[in-house]
């Protein structure tokens, strides 16, 4: 009950930060709208927020919590101490240099990140502007990274989880604010981003410090084998463990280069996709890694082998019914979450396509997810890279065959068959190595979901046709969406439940608990 306890502490944390992402977006759709300041925001904030994702959340995480938690486990907490001062030494070293670096060369980042946007353009212009406000936030972004992680090693979890509210509170404060004496709204939002990131950190490391009692401090040790290896392993566990995140890179550059306003409501349907993934990604993966972590540094496969199956089998049954929801309710779902102000009809049906093609890869992370953190466990993350390349030439080889049929609904199509590709491949490397299999129970459990789904898929259907007039009132419609979400995921827990599926996830669930 463990991995369950955690799953609920760190996704209950993050489903509040998700339900206050739901509010800033809908704040931010009514008073930017989508046109071309709300593009230039969302370029700025969506490299900063994707890049954190992508190495501080990301390959951070996944090159240093192994090694810190051998160390931990094998040598004390001295020794664990000096690593994560050392690592904590060379960050503020090479972030400083990094964030100098940006500055001066943020037209050329922003002509690479955004080719659609013309040099000398306003939104060229803002976008450079508002981009080197948040930028410094990506720095904040690791310290935070690395308090977290060793704040999770020590079993604190509910704190790293709770911070992650910070920053929507202080965008929608900002927002409130309006300008403030700035050029624009946009341009206190980037403000507030960067002062969001400082005030995460110093929450972590202050109570790493205080109340955990585990010391993180500048250090002239530099030199140490340990920090060397989890510097080597952050690149190509970035193309490891955000994937998704690098092919969202490339679809915001794809997007930039179509009309005006596909970029922002590209972005408003990847934060809808976001919500489940945020919480019931965070949750998995950060409950997942330490025991599986710990279960192999002590050579007990068999405990770790029912961890890995318990969580495929988790991210199937957590992700499948959102997939389907997204894909039988889009334009209902998009219209109850933006429809204010200036985002209107016409926005609505332009990023409702996105939202359904975004749900088809649902499961697909969840399932890398769980792979990715298996290899990162047994410190390969060699394999993740390869199957992560992998994923990227098919999100860069699919999206010219989508975007001219579907617009921005092309690129999230693209990015949902490149999230297959790379769990497929994340699975046939772990399959390789023979040691942490998937049971054939398992995968049955997995078929049985699938027929669930199918019929949750049915009621939706049926139920979104027999409710439609109700759908034009926002209050109605959201209580129709609650219906149908409620009975949907109620045939779908009935049916699984009936054909033994959530049996299986019990059965799976006793074993890895067992001491």
């Amino acid at each position: 009950m463990q991995l369950i306890r955690t799953i609920v502490t760190v996704g209950g944390y993050t489903f509040l930060y998700r339900i206050s992402c739901v509010l800033r977006d809908t704040v931010q759709a009514a008073i930017l709208g989508a046109g071309p300041i709300a593009d230039a925001f969302v370029v700025a904030f969506k490299l900063a927020n994707v890049l954190r994702k992508l190495f501080a959340e990301g390959s951070f995480n996944a090159a240093f919590l192994p090694r810190f938690s051998a160390i931990l486990n094998k040598q004390g907490q001295r020794a664990a101490e000096q690593l994560a001062s050392q690592v904590f030494s060379w960050l503020l070293i090479v972030l400083a240099l990094l964030l100098v670096l940006c500055f001066f060369s943020f037209p050329a980042i922003i002509r690479g990140y955004a080719p659609g946007f013309l040099p000398g353009s306003d939104r060229f212009l803002c976008a450079v502007e508002l981009g080197r406000l948040c930028f410094p936030y990506i720095a904040t972004s690791f310290l935070v990274a690395l308090f977290g992680s060793v704040l999770n090693t020590l079993n604190r979890f509910a704190l790293p989880a709770a911070s992650q509210l910070l920053l929507n509170i202080f965008l929608i404060v900002a927002m409130l604010l309006g300008a403030c004496g700035f050029a624009t709204t946009a341009h206190t939002m980037a403000i507030a981003t960067f002062l969001a990131g400082l005030a995460q950190m110093f929450l972590l490391w202050g109570d790493l410090s205080y109340r955990a009692g585990f010391s993180v401090r500048g250090t002239t040790h530099l030199r140490s084998t340990e920090a060397l290896q989890v510097f080597k392993k952050i690149l190509p566990g970035a193309v490891g463990a955000g994937i998704w995140q690098l092919n969202l890179m490339i679809g915001v550059a794809v997007a930039s280069s179509l009309r005006t306003g596909a970029v922002s409501c590209f972005y408003y349907a990847d934060h809808v996709n976001q919500f489940p993934l945020g919480v019931l990604g965070i949750g998995l993966g950060t409950a997942l890694l330490p025991p599986l972590s710990k279960a192999i540094q002590k050579g007990d496969w068999i405990r770790a082998q029912y961890q890995l199956n318990l969580g495929v089998l988790l991210a199937v049954i957590m992700t499948l019914p959102v997939a389907i929801f997204f894909l039988a309710l889009p334009e209902d779902i998009t219209s109850l979450f933006y429809e204010h102000g200036k985002f209107g009809h016409e926005q609505v049906c332009a990023t409702a396509p996105a939202l359904a093609t975004f749900a088809v890869g649902l499961p697909a992370y969840m399932l890398a997810k769980v792979f990715s953190t298996a290899l990162f466990a047994q410190s390969n993350t060699r394999h993740p890279c390869f199957a992560g390349l992998l994923s990227v030439a098919t999100c860069i080889g699919t999206i010219p065959l989508f975007v001219p049929y579907f617009q921005q609904a092309g690129i999230a199509l693209a990015i949902s068959c490149a999230a297959w590709v790379n769990a497929l491949a994340l699975y046939a490397f772990l399959r390789y190595a023979r040691v942490l299999p998937v049971f054939p129970q398992t995968w049955k459990a997995c078929i049985i979901l699938i027929f669930a789904g199918g019929a949750m898929w049915a009621v939706l259907d049926g139920g979104q046709w027999l409710f439609s007039s109700y759908f034009s009132c926002a209050c109605h419609g959201f209580f129709c969406l609650c219906l149908l979400g409620g009975c949907g995921g109620l045939s779908f827990w009935l049916i699984g439940r009936w054909f033994g599926a959530f049996s299986s996830m019990h059965a799976l669930m006793r074993e890895a608990e067992k001491e």
